[in-house]
């Protein structure tokens, strides 16, 4: 019985050792081009472009771009941050802004899948 439990044992470790997935620092890239969110609420165009601008946003909203993509994407670096577009907001807000960054292009990474 004992060693049939030690020759079950040696088996088990064995075949787990030899299955490991790839090492961490393996990683598959891609990059994409997006529209970040645009900024709450109305202000001046300056105000506006400012906050849209401000690398704290470009960041966040850069790396939930890449998070869109599924389960492990994860922002690497902002290759180009884009131009801001400002909208008109209406109603009692008219003459006011809200702006976004258009055709950002991050860089993506995930680890790279497989054994």
């Amino acid at each position: 019985m004992n060693f049939k439990a030690v020759t079950l044992m040696l088996a088990l470790s064995f075949f787990s050792c030899s299955t490991m997935a790839l090492n961490e620092d393996q990683w598959d890239y891609k990059e994409k081009v997006d529209n970040l969110k645009s900024t709450p609420g109305c202000q001046s165009k300056e105000e506006a472009t400012a906050q849209a601008q401000s690398p704290y946003r470009v960041k966040k909203y850069s790396q939930i771009a890449c998070q869109a993509d599924g389960y492990g994407w994860n922002l690497d670096e902002v290759l180009d941050s884009g131009s801001p577009v400002c909208d008109e907001c209406a109603g009692d807000d008219k003459g006011k802004y809200s702006c976004h960054l258009a055709n950002v292009k991050v860089k993506c990474k995930i680890v790279k899948r497989g054994w």
